[in-house]
């Protein structure tokens, strides 16, 4: 790249400093060996053309996409610092991600002379103090300064008056596994679900019985792809959800309390059955289409067999199964090593989870990617080295090719039979398991955390 000293600062004499001698591939190498952040504003505040160098370098690393401004404040303590910062990337922040209150970050942002953020998409609000519920006028003067937000997610109460405001909004997130002291008001959830053009709609309240309906909105839901809702939501809207064109993912949450009918007698009310209604209306409407379903054993009131006779079976179109929180007989498992496509198996915190049924599932599901038995203590580390024997069986020139056409398994093992092994014997750096195994101290992605995949209920996807 050619040097350009066209604004370049001069000393006294009128000489120009070496290092402004450089062209810009040299001057590029020195940003990058910069120690901090704060270091590199020094540079970029030198001449125009090191503020062009530093900026084209902070573009490219994408580091600094998503503004978070109490960290950003951490890096730059001084005012003129951040300030200059800030409107430098300005045109440039894509997503927001806020933990203090919100109006104290309008009021910021007011300091900072920043009124808007023409390219964030992206705005997630999880304030650190879970009582600093953000009001309405915060909200509304939120839609002005990130008017392009097209995923909002909110983890306190909200109302939701002005959440429509969001013109180009396609993806709402209200859920948090934590109690809140309201939910979204049905008339601006209708709004929303009319005004935006939504993708993804969650809703989910964790504690007690939700009041949320979507008979006014679901026709408007032509473009959901994803729908997270409350047993008692989708209770009288199935059939409309069920015809939703573009739904690929259902996730229903369970309510922590159920509502009784005055009509019907306590003594004789079955919240079992009612629970599980849902699910099997969904395995029989949807059944050719299923391929992943996930539940949550412990909550769900679901007997030894309930699986035997599932319409699924004949379509074997199964690629991710999660069964989790399971405390009886994991033997019934080895029926669905007939679904040859699955790829994800999530079986954490199966109490009576064994080495042979997992090792059945190694042997006979060759596209098998994802496995995790977190929280399972009967599983063995001898099933490690036996699911190692299986892999390469199959595949016994796979590490001397140096080309693996067929990709690791991933095993999520946390508090499982055989962490502490796998710890102590450094198998996440083994050559033995290089290419066939891959050890994974987390959870799979777009699955809960804890010991369920799904939150106490049920989740679908659909092809």
């Amino acid at each position: 790249m050619a040097s350009d000293n066209e604004d370049s600062p001069s000393s006294p004499t009128g000489e120009i400093a070496d290092i402004l001698k450089l062209n810009d591939d040299c001057l590029e190498e020195i940003f990058k060996r910069l120690p901090d952040l704060q270091t590199e504003i020094y540079f970029s505040q030198v001449c125009q053309r090191f503020q062009n160098i530093s900026l084209g370098k902070w573009r490219i690393s994408h580091t600094y996409d998503t503004m978070d401004l109490e960290k950003w404040r951490e890096l730059l303590p001084n005012f003129e610092d951040l300030y200059y910062f800030i409107h430098l990337l300005q045109p440039y922040i894509k997503e927001m991600y806020v933990s203090s209150c919100l109006c104290t970050l309008l009021k910021d942002l007011d300091e900072i002379h920043i009124t808007e953020l023409p390219q964030v998409t992206s705005f997630y609000y999880d304030p650190e103090d879970v009582d600093c519920y953000p009001s309405n006028r915060s909200i509304r003067k939120l839609t002005l300064i990130v008017p392009g937000v097209r995923r909002l997610r909110l983890t306190t109460p909200t109302d939701g008056r002005y959440l429509s405001h969001f013109k180009h909004l396609e993806e709402l997130h209200l859920y948090e596994d934590q109690h809140k002291a309201y939910e979204l008001r049905q008339q601006y959830l209708d709004e929303v679900c009319h005004r935006c053009d939504l993708k993804v709609l969650d809703i989910r309240t964790f504690d007690g019985v939700s009041k949320l309906r979507l008979n006014n909105c679901v026709k408007s839901l032509q473009s959901l792809t994803t729908l997270k809702l409350n047993l008692a939501t989708i209770k009288s809207v199935l059939p409309e959800i069920m015809r939703l064109p573009s739904l690929k993912q259902l996730v229903v949450l369970l309510c922590s309390e159920w509502h009784i009918p005055a009509e019907v007698s306590p003594d004789g009310y079955d919240p079992k059955i009612r629970e599980v209604e849902e699910f099997y209306a969904i395995m029989e409407q949807k059944a050719k289409e299923i391929i992943c379903v996930a539940v949550d054993g412990y909550y769900m009131p679901l007997e030894p067999g309930w699986d035997k006779n599932l319409p699924i079976w004949p379509h074997k179109n199964l690629q991710r199964l999660a069964i989790c929180s399971w405390d009886h007989s994991t033997d019934y498992l080895e029926r669905y090593t007939c679904m040859k496509d699955l790829q994800l198996l999530c079986l954490r915190n199966c109490t009576h989870l064994n080495d042979d049924v997992l090792l059945k599932f190694v042997d006979l599901c060759p596209r098998l990617q994802q496995l995790d038995v977190s929280y399972c203590r009967e599983v063995t580390p001898s099933f490690l080295s036996r699911a190692l024997k299986i892999l390469k069986q199959k595949d016994p020139h796979r590490q001397k090719s140096g080309y693996c056409k067929t990709p690791p398994l991933f095993i999520f093992y946390v508090l499982s039979g055989f962490e502490e092994y796998v710890e102590k014997e450094n198998l996440k750096t083994s050559p033995d398991y290089k290419d066939y195994i891959v050890f994974k101290p987390d959870f799979p992605v777009r699955s809960e955390r804890g010991l369920s995949f799904v939150d106490r209920g049920y989740q679908f996807e659909f092809i």
